[in-house]
């Protein structure tokens, strides 16, 4: 008996663990999608065929064995050739294969930084319509205390019948918006998960608070920082060099080449002898009926592309710097805004109506339509500072990293508790 209720007790206090929600500080939930997520996956198998690319390049020319049967069954001598490329054949290979390589791993870190963007606007996604529903709960308790007070009015005779039913409307009405936010809190959960790479059902609740940290940053640095480290630049930069290899590798084929010659065997049509014999001999291609041409070509008009690729990458760099700047700082005056005046001033009136209803000075729709306007206030408070984190994020996106400590300028930092 005493088994048996350990095990039931064991078995819920597993079943309370693994229902658990996963908390994750910002930093926490890059690591873990960095780690696991099926995009960086991708990407290291596509590193992987490039490295297979450079072993291939570094690599000799196969040998080849030929059987050359010349007389009777018995009489089958073997020729066994190696080709013996000139040097610089064989750099050139190697050149283009290791700075496509090299354009890889720049490929494999701008999926990095997509990834990391995609966790930071998620989370903080979260981390408003968390902080939305626990605002919405306080709006639901300020409206049943206005509804309790309307009941206990109306009850000594102070207001009428009216005044119970409308407060009574608008805690339900309330009571209906916290559902609502409640589901958008699942729903950025399920967001969450995806951009973390694990299962959308998982429960996930971020451990860091919504707070606002207003930076100070300069355009022209910005723009210097991201031309020096925007890897998708720097891709395309490198694969503009391996394209310029691959023209020299491609001309390159209409240059000779060495071979070894061992022959093996016996043959009665020609001198008879019993150990092989070595040559080295010189493949000279005389004539090309286009092949090499046509990949010369080729290889030439896809350097012409790359190069126009490469200008219009540094185009789209400047303009998207340039963009999320522009973003980060509107964003910015908003959120200052209604941290300064707007909300400080909504409070303000509630709480002045709120008094003189209670002596009899003022209507209850005036009380509730500055209890809307607080509530409104606060919420779109939350959502400016999320709006501006998730512009700070597409910033460090656009310039390709995170902003220094040197580029950061606190001027202070607010937390909503």
């Amino acid at each position: 008996m005493v088994w048996r209720l350990m095990s039931v007790t064991f078995a819920v206090i597993a079943f309370a663990q693994a229902q658990s929600p996963q908390r994750l500080s910002l930093l926490e939930a890059i690591a873990l999608a960095l780690k696991q997520h099926p995009l960086l996956v991708a990407a290291k198998q596509r590193i992987e065929a490039a490295r297979g690319g450079q072993v291939s390049a570094k690599a000799l020319p196969n040998p080849s064995l030929a059987v050359v049967p010349l007389g009777t069954v018995s009489d089958n001598p073997l020729l066994l050739q190696q080709t013996v490329e000139l040097p610089f054949k064989r750099s050139l290979r190697i050149k283009a294969a290791e700075t496509e390589l090299a354009a890889t791993f720049a490929d494999y870190r701008a999926a990095e930084l997509d990834v990391i963007f995609s966790v930071k606007v998620a989370y903080r996604d979260l981390q408003a319509a968390i902080a939305i529903q626990r605002l919405t709960e306080e709006a639901v308790e300020l409206a049943r205390t206005l509804h309790d007070l309307a009941q206990k009015q109306h009850a000594i005779g102070v207001v009428p019948l009216v005044h119970v039913a409308r407060t009574d409307i608008e805690r339900q009405r309330v009571e209906q918006e916290l559902v609502q936010a409640q589901a958008e809190v699942a729903t950025k959960q399920v967001a969450l998960n995806l951009a973390l790479g694990q299962e959308p059902s998982k429960p996930v609740l971020p451990a860091d608070e919504l707070s606002y940290q207003p930076v100070t940053v300069s355009l022209e640095e910005l723009k210097a920082l991201a031309l020096r480290q925007r890897p998708e630049l720097l891709a395309s930069q490198l694969r503009l060099a391996a394209h310029r290899f691959s023209v020299k590798s491609t001309q390159a084929q209409r240059l000779p080449d060495l071979f070894v010659l061992t022959r093996f065997g016996e043959s009665e049509r020609v001198l008879r002898f019993t150990a092989p014999r070595l040559g080295i001999g010189i493949t000279l291609p005389l004539f090309d009926f286009g092949r090499i041409k046509g990949e010369v070509q080729a290889a030439k008009a896809k350097t012409a592309e790359q190069e126009t690729l490469l200008e219009q990458t540094k185009r789209s760099v400047l303009a998207e710097v340039e963009t999320a700047a522009q973003k980060l700082l509107a964003a910015q005056k908003v959120v200052e805004a209604y941290q300064q005046r707007i909300v400080p001033s909504a409070e303000d009136l509630l709480q002045r109506l709120k008094a003189s209803y209670s002596e009899g000075g003022s209507t209850l729709l005036e009380v509730l339509d500055a209890q809307q306007t607080w509530r409104m206030t606060r919420r779109e408070l939350i959502q400016a500072i999320a709006d501006y984190l998730k512009a700070l994020a597409e910033l460090e996106r656009a310039i390709g990293g995170e902003l220094s400590a040197n580029d950061r300028q606190v001027a202070e930092r607010r937390a909503l508790r």
